[in-house]
Parts: structure tokens; sequence; C-alpha cells
């Protein structure tokens, strides 16, 4: 069945951000006293889970908030307004295509909506999308399903007509409770576990044969 929406994560999959996002966050810890390790840069591909923070935080040597980490993080700047950020390559004309053939798109992300949107209008994306579900729209992030089940509801979709592109164990699992097909994309590089996914590609031109 050919798909009438395709839904997007956004990093990873719009814009490699990951390492920058976890450089950023990094230091800020640096400056508390805790060393980000590769083990924990894996952990927060693709959530935003207040629980890590608060462990990273236990491993300093003075008692720390998240509210102070956020304080320092914020002056500290991002990857979405003050780092490198850019389109995957093959991801802009793909949507392109999309939505030239009549597909409708979404943009799904455990991010803060200010933060995408930044990031989007940088990259001049944001005219791409039908649809932008983030993080702070929603009470719940991914691993939950409630982001896609706010977007498909606002495409006006059901699950087997939809195609989730994704890169992390989270995200694909989120779209997978919301019982929506799932196309990993492992062009960035980051080593997830994508075995929950229908489909793997490894590039956008890739990406074509699971559209049709």
């Amino acid at each position: 069945m050919k798909k009438k929406y395709v839904l997007f994560d956004f990093d990873g999959v719009i814009a490699d951000t990951e390492e920058s996002n976890s450089h950023y966050l990094g230091l800020a810890l640096k400056e508390f006293g805790v060393e980000l390790t590769e083990k924990d840069k894996q952990r927060l591909i693709g959530t935003h889970d207040q629980e890590l923070l608060i462990e990273f935080l236990s491993r300093s040597p003075r008692k720390v908030t998240v509210e102070q980490l956020t304080r320092r993080r914020k002056e500290l700047g991002n990857t979405y307004e003050n780092g490198n950020i850019a389109p995957i390559p093959g991801i802009v004309p793909l949507i392109q295509g999309l939505r030239q053939s009549g597909v409708k798109t979404a943009l799904v992300s455990s991010t803060a909506t200010r933060l995408i949107i930044m990031g989007l209008n940088r990259m001049k994306m944001t005219d791409l999308f039908d649809v932008i579900v983030c993080g702070d729209m929603c009470a719940k992030r991914k691993p939950d399903p409630e982001c896609y089940l706010k977007a498909m509801g606002l495409l006006g979709a059901v699950p087997q007509e939809c195609l989730v592109f994704e890169d992390s164990s989270v995200g694909i699992h989120a779209a997978k409770q919301a019982g929506i097909e799932v196309a990993a994309f492992t062009g960035s590089g980051n080593g997830q576990d994508v075995s929950e996914a229908d489909y793997v590609v490894s590039s956008y031109e890739e990406s074509k044969r699971v559209l049709i």
C-alpha cells in the first residue's frame, strides 16, 4: 500500500545533531565536575529523560540540581541556535518529492518546539511539513507513542497510511507502539539498535525503495 503520510524524527533524521547535542551538554556537565562518556551519549539518543540528567549529576562532587544544569546549558548555547546545523544529504529533495506527489509530511520530535523551529528556520525547511509535533506539546515523550498518535490525529491519518523515519531505538519503539511502519535511517551513524524497525536504509537515495 502506497503511503499517504510520511513522518520524520528530527535529530539524526532531518539533521545530524546528536554529536553536537552531546557536546553542548558535556560542556555544561563538565563545569559541575561530570564527564559525559560514550555510553552516556548513546543512552541520550532519541530521548530527553530528566532521570538520565539526574543520574549524570549524581556523579558530581557537589550537589547540583537539574535546574542549575538547565540554566548553565542555556548560557552555553545549543545546536539548534548556535551550532553548525544542516540537512542530512538527500532529505530535502526526498520531502519535496513526496509533497509534489501529494503525500503529506510531519515532523515528530522529543525536542522542545522553540529549538526545532529555530533549527528548521536556519535550514529553511519550516514549510516542508504539514504538521509539527514537539516534545513539549505532549504529556509523555518517546518511547511513549503519544507524539505519533497526536501527529496522526492532526493529519487525519490512520497507522496503515503512514511511514515513519527514525534513527533511535527509542523513537522506533514509539512509532511501532502507535501501530506505524518504521524505516530506520542509519546514515547518521549513531550505532543504535534498529531491530524493531520494518525497514533499514542507510541513505535517502536508498529510502525510495520503501516509499513505492
